[in-house]
């Protein structure tokens, strides 16, 4: 009968995940420090809640960015980890029913 989830496809969706969204988010992290550079000069050129929501901003951001390559790369290990799991279960099956 063979298997019926695709698990090349899924081996694949998370290497492509991890190798097209991961440098996304890292180079927008990249950018961060330069906007950080900023905050000093935004605190004597604009009032002080709108440099304080400004640097509040940038801090979340660039946590948002780290947590979410992180996140990334863990899916890609847990999209492995399934596809590995059904070809394992596909397998004992097949075995336990008489098949290969």
């Amino acid at each position: 009968m063979g298997t019926v989830c695709d698990t090349e496809f899924v081996r694949r969706l998370g290497a492509d995940i991890e190798a097209r969204v991961v440098p996304l988010l890292e180079e927008a992290s990249a950018i961060l420090p330069e906007l950080r550079d900023l905050d000093r000069s935004l605190y004597t050129t604009v009032t002080l809640p709108m440099a304080a929501a400004y640097t509040t901003a940038v801090s979340t951001v660039a946590e948002s960015m780290a947590g979410a390559a992180e996140c990334f790369r863990e899916m890609h290990g847990a999209l492995e980890g399934c596809a590995q799991n059904y070809e394992d279960t596909d397998a004992a099956c097949a075995k336990a029913f008489g098949g290969e």
